[in-house]
Order: structure tokens, then sequence, then C-alpha cells
């Protein structure tokens, strides 16, 4: 149940607006459900009210304003249809009416007038109108007519915060204690439980407007939502902070510091902003902790160790006067992140469910780990699907109010999301994707079994949703060990090469020749094809594993997850049942017939 507050000091206009059809004519069979006793004595009986009847309880309910000569005045609270937004105004006006909506999830069924005027009585008592905390009540009223239009069941409530001698209600932190009200209420009537407000999680979120903005502009998504996937991205594949700043940039994230006051060796903060073509708009910075909550500068330091050398590094960064050299990327390094990852999961299975911060770490590097495969996904298809996951992911890791301890990035995440930036570079791209896919989704739904655990239903239910289409996606490439792939691998390496022409038995005599053109073509271009003997035994390998290798890149393609992994049409691999000792002697076959049409030429 979300409440959202409203002030202003025109009690008949919002009782007309309530009796009639709304913004969007959804206001259909407006009536009385609940309220003080002399408003319900009088219309509570009335199937629908009129504009008319509106009138008359907007008059009731300032009566006590009037009688006592209490006006209250100060800066209200109106809802902006450009933004789709609540905003305060800039000027003193006459502000006496509370006004607040109390509306269930699209998926909860409506209740009845009955059990919504419990709700209304029970939340206003909790709020403090009604005199049960021992002080004078306030007059107020609840109206109850159809759905919104996200179809989700509500009501209206309106209240004047004079009370009936004249002293007035405390509108201090209203809209928190009608956050910790519609908690409480939730579990005494068995509605759907907004999980993210019991545990203190917020995420930020695009508005309305920004959302039909980005819409207008022909763009799929806000620059907010962009430099979210990009900043956890590189904060996740960082090993520093100048790591981080080297990374983003590259991201094509521009980065603009914050300095202390009256320093300039001190960095206390940061805005972004996307790269912009010259001529285009003008570019919109956001602050870190408007992107997310745990994207702050202060937040992304716990990641790294913080020492002196590094801090000199991280100002020169944010200069633009230091550019740290990473290591070259080691392709055959892929099945150690993979294993890596294999340590993450288990330390996901040792985290209890009630380490509330334990948690928001964990889903900020997940989230960060998708992102960062989001990135270099090659299909439109597929860089959705793994947005979406990502973005559910991150809101777990969004909390209003966490530590500042130093938490390191988890070594398997970090090394991952490396892994997924830099997937072309690697000795076997198509195999490391395919593995790294089969990775997350296993941290994905660890993550999803932890937030189950505690008592987060709705959260794990949510993820898993977002995640399904990860979910099969990756599960139509088979599974395989990495730690076998590498062993046998390296036996194979270290044994003898069975396709060194030198040991290879005499060939056989040439088959009859027979008029087939198209035969005769494919000889020619096999005996005109080179033999790669590591070629032979890798393929050997991965035809033993079940994996077969994937073919080159095609010409144009840009670098990245393949098409066929995580995105576009599944292939459908056929695992082969044979023992490695078979595998090395089909690959010794395969170039004892290719070198004799080398040596032969093509059969004619």
């Amino acid at each position: 149940m979300i409440p959202n507050i409203v002030t202003g000091g025109d009690t008949d206009g919002l009782m007309r607006y309530l009796a009639g059809p709304g913004r969007a004519n959804e206001h259909t069979n407006p009536h009385v459900i609940t309220g003080s006793r002399d408003i319900v004595r009088k219309w509570g009986d009335w199937e629908t009210i009129s504009l008319s009847q509106a009138s008359e309880i907007a008059t009731r309910l300032d009566a006590y304003m009037h009688e006592t000569g209490t006006f209250p005045t100060g800066k209200t609270r109106r809802f902006n249809p450009a933004t789709g937004q609540v905003e305060w105004t800039g000027e003193i006006e006459a502000n006496h009416v509370w006004h607040c909506s109390l509306s269930l999830s699209p998926e909860e069924a409506a209740l009845g007038d009955e059990v919504w005027g419990h709700i209304a009585s029970d939340f206003m008592s909790e709020m403090g109108f009604t005199g049960t905390d021992g002080k004078a009540p306030c007059r107020w009223v609840a109206i109850h007519h159809g759905s919104a239009k996200n179809g989700g069941d509500h009501i209206h409530i309106a209240a004047t915060i004079v009370r009936e001698d004249g002293t007035k209600w405390s509108g201090w932190y209203d809209q928190r204690r009608a956050q910790k009200a519609c908690n409480v209420l939730e579990h005494r009537y068995g509605l759907l439980v907004v999980e993210s407000r019991e545990h203190s999680r917020g995420s930020r979120c695009d508005s309305a407007a920004a959302q039909n903005a980005a819409k207008h502009a022909g763009a799929s998504r806000t620059d907010r939502a962009i430099l979210e996937e990009r900043l956890r991205a590189a904060a996740t594949a960082a090993t520093s902070e100048a790591d981080f700043v080297r990374l983003a940039r590259r991201l094509g994230v521009r980065l603009h510091p914050r300095f202390a006051s009256g320093r300039t060796d001190i960095v206390v903060g940061y805005s972004a902003a996307l790269r912009t073509e010259k001529g285009s708009q003008q570019t919109r910075w956001w602050g870190g902790g408007r992107i997310a909550r745990d994207l702050t500068l202060t937040q992304l330091r716990t990641r790294w160790q913080d020492t002196p050398t590094s801090a000199l590094e991280a100002v020169e960064a944010w200069k633009g006067h230091y550019h740290p050299k990473r290591a070259p990327y080691d392709g055959p390094l892929w099945e150690d992140r993979i294993r890596a990852l294999g340590h993450f999961r288990a330390h996901l299975e040792q985290l209890s469910p009630t380490d509330r911060v334990g948690l928001a770490n964990a889903s900020a590097d997940i989230a960060g780990l998708l992102h960062a495969q989001a990135i270099t996904a090659r299909t439109s298809g597929g860089r959705d699907m793994l947005e979406r996951a990502a973005v559910q992911v991150g809101r777990c890791a969004q909390l209003k109010t966490r530590p500042t301890n130093k938490r390191l990035v988890d070594v398997g995440a970090r090394m991952a999301s490396d892994l997924a930036l830099s997937i072309a570079a690697a000795s076997s791209p198509h195999m490391a994707a395919v593995a790294l896919a089969h990775a997350t989704v296993d941290l994905v739904q660890a993550i999803a079994d932890l937030h189950e655990a505690a008592g987060q239903a709705a959260t794990a239910a949510a993820i898993e949703r977002d995640a399904r289409a990860m979910y099969e996606r990756a599960n139509t490439y088979p599974r395989f060990d990495v730690d076998a792939f590498a062993s046998s691998y390296e036996r194979l390496e270290n044994s003898p090469a069975p396709a060194q022409r030198e040991a290879l038995p005499p060939p056989p005599p040439p088959p009859a020749p027979r008029e087939d053109s198209a035969i005769a073509r494919d000889a020619q271009t096999l005996a005109n094809t080179s033999v790669d003997d590591d070629l032979y035994r890798v393929r050997a390998v991965l035809d033993a594993a079940g994996m077969p290798l994937a073919s080159s890149r095609p010409r144009g393609a840009r670098s990245g997850i393949p098409r066929d992994v995580l995105g576009g049409q599944p292939r459908t691999f056929k695992p082969a049942a044979i023992s490695t000792n078979e595998a090395q002697r089909l690959a010794a076959e395969a170039a004892q017939r290719a070198q004799q049409h080398k040596n032969n030429g093509p059969t004619r």
C-alpha cells in the first residue's frame, strides 16, 4: 500500500475534484466510507455524492478552523502533471488541507468499503488525527471510487490540520510516518507488503517526464539509466579508484570531480554525464548519489584499498593527468575467472539472510557483472534481457542508510566483470561467454534464494521474473566442467602431436576417380587448406567435452559476447560421446586425409 500526500488551502476544490471525474475519468461512483462521526452520520449512507454535497462536506471539514480563528499558512505540496511527481511550492499561502491517497498494487484484489473503512480509520489514528493519542481530534473524511489508471484499488482521505481546540496537527515528517503506518497496516490486514520499504531500500528511478522525454528523443532508456549501467560495470571491474575513472571514461562517461573547499588535491564527490556530439542538446550532469544510492564516491571508495599511492593516482586520474596501465588481458586466464565466480557462489551460501548490508553488497557486485555483460551483448534482445535483470538486482543494493565500512569487491565478481568487458580478447570467446553466462545465472539464483530466505518473497519473485529469459537462454547451452576442460587440454598439450607428418602411416591408395564437379571442388578447397595442429588438438578436446569450437567472428562483427550466446537464435549443441583418446585418433585421421589431398592433388 502506497501513500501519496499533497497539501493546500482549497478544501472545496479538493472535495469537488474527488466527487468529479478525475484526471483520467477514473472517479466512478464516489462515496463516503468513513470519517469523522458527524460527517459519516449525514453522508455515509449515500451511494454516491454530488458536487453540491462535496462542497457541504468541505464546509464541515473547515468548521474548526473558522470557529477557532486558526488559519495555517506555509509552503504547500502539489502534484505536477508535467513531471508526474509531488513538488513543493516556493510561496507561503493558505495550507490547512491535508490530502492523502492510499493505493494498492494492481496485482492485489479490490477491497470492499467495510475493509477500506477499517484501514482508513486505523491509518488516521496512526497519523494522530482521530484523538486516540490524547490530543483533540481533527475532522476528516475518506472517499472510495473506481480503480486508478494503473488498475490499483485506492481511496482518498481529506482532512484539515486544525484540531477541535484550535491547535494544529503537526505535519513534520508526515510522509515518513505514513510509510511506517502503511507497513503496520499491511501486516495487520494481510495486504501485499512493500519489502523495499520494510527493509529500508530506496532505489533511484526515472520520473514519468524523463521517460517520456527519452521516448520522444528516440531513446529506449534515460540518461540516468545508461549512466547507472556503465558506472556499475566500471565500479565492479575496477581494481582502484583510478582504474574506475579510466574504465568509466572508456565506456563513454564524462566525469567531473568535486574538490574540497579551497583544495585541489582532495576529491570529495563527482558528477557524471554521457558524451554528446558537437551541436547536440545541452549536457545533463548527474551527481553520483542521484544516479544510484550506492554510487556516491563515499560508497564507491569502500570497494577498493586505500593507500597513499592509490590516493595520489586517483587525484591525477580525476584531473585527467594520470592514465593507469592495466596488465594486458591474458585469454587463457578466463578459466580462473570462472572458477573465481564459483568461490563467490560458495561465499553467498555462507551469507546470512539477516545480514542486510551483506545482501546489498552482494547484489551490487552481481548487478555490476550483469551490466558489464549487457554492455558487450551483440543483440538488442540479449542486451535488454541482461539490463532488466541487472536493474532488478541493482535495486536491492540501494539501502537508504548503510555504513561506510571498508568492503572490497568480491574478487570473483571483479575478475568476471573484467572478462565480460574484454571477452573478445579471450582465446576462446565463445567458451568464455557460455561459461560466464552459466556462472552468472547461478549467482542471480543464489541472491534470489537469499532474499526469499530473508522473508522477502516478493523481491525474490521479481528477480526471478526479470531474469527468467536469461535462465532460459543460458540453459540452451550445455554446461561443462572448467577444471576438467583445463586438465584435459593440458594433458593433450603435453602429449605428442597427433598430426606430426613424419610419424604418419603411409597414405592409402586414392579412390577411383568420380565425375562429380561438386566433390572435385570440395577436394580442391581441402587441398588448399593448411593444417593447424593446435586447432585440431583444441577441437578434439572441445568435442570430447561436448562443446564444439565456435567459428571465427564474421567480418565486420564487433567484439563482445557472440550473437548465439546471450542474444539471437539459440544454437543446439550435440555432445560427442567419445573419449579423449578417440578424439586424438579422429584428429590424426583428419590431418592425414588433409595432407594426402595436399600432396596428391584433388581426385579427378
